[in-house]
């Protein structure tokens, strides 16, 4: 799990593919410029809006993926994200091949609190719970990455 400021994104040039999309990220002025399954590297990375109320803890779970690491990235709100090992959860709803996706519950390893310009690479071993408010819900505004995993 990777947490910082795309102000500095130059810390990630080593890493091709998560500066790329920083790189991309970074260019975005306003939440409603992107669109659903934007592609920004054919059959590797995709990036798409997601809106939502944040809510309490209690009512949210971990997901995980395996194919893809996912970069979330804040527009607008605050949006606390929980993190823990995946191996370290269990399993509430199974891995789905196809949504690329499982379900998971347990405790956290530690949680961040993203604002405005922040983000977070969670990669498959990061089980994340995300849409977690901070004091009080508030709507947010994000773009998901999605960036395959090489194997």
């Amino acid at each position: 799990m990777i947490f910082d400021a795309i102000r500095n994104k130059e810390n990630y040039k080593a890493e091709t593919k998560i500066y790329q999309a920083l790189c991309y990220l970074e260019q975005i002025s306003r939440w409603d410029e992107i669109l659903p399954d934007t592609v920004i590297l054919e059959d590797c990375m995709f990036a798409g809006p997601v809106s939502f109320i944040s809510k309490e803890e209690k009512e949210c779970v971990y997901e995980a993926h395996k194919k893809y690491m996912d970069i979330h990235y804040i527009m607008e709100g605050a949006e606390r994200i929980a993190t823990a090992d995946v191996r370290s959860l269990q399993v509430k709803t199974p891995y789905s091949e196809e949504k690329d996706i499982g379900f998971f519950t347990g405790p956290a390893s530690g949680s961040c609190l993203l604002r405005p310009g922040d983000f977070m690479v969670c990669f498959p071993s990061d089980a994340h719970k995300v849409a977690m408010m901070d004091q009080r819900p508030e709507t947010v505004k994000k773009v998901v990455v999605k960036i395959k995993v090489e194997k």
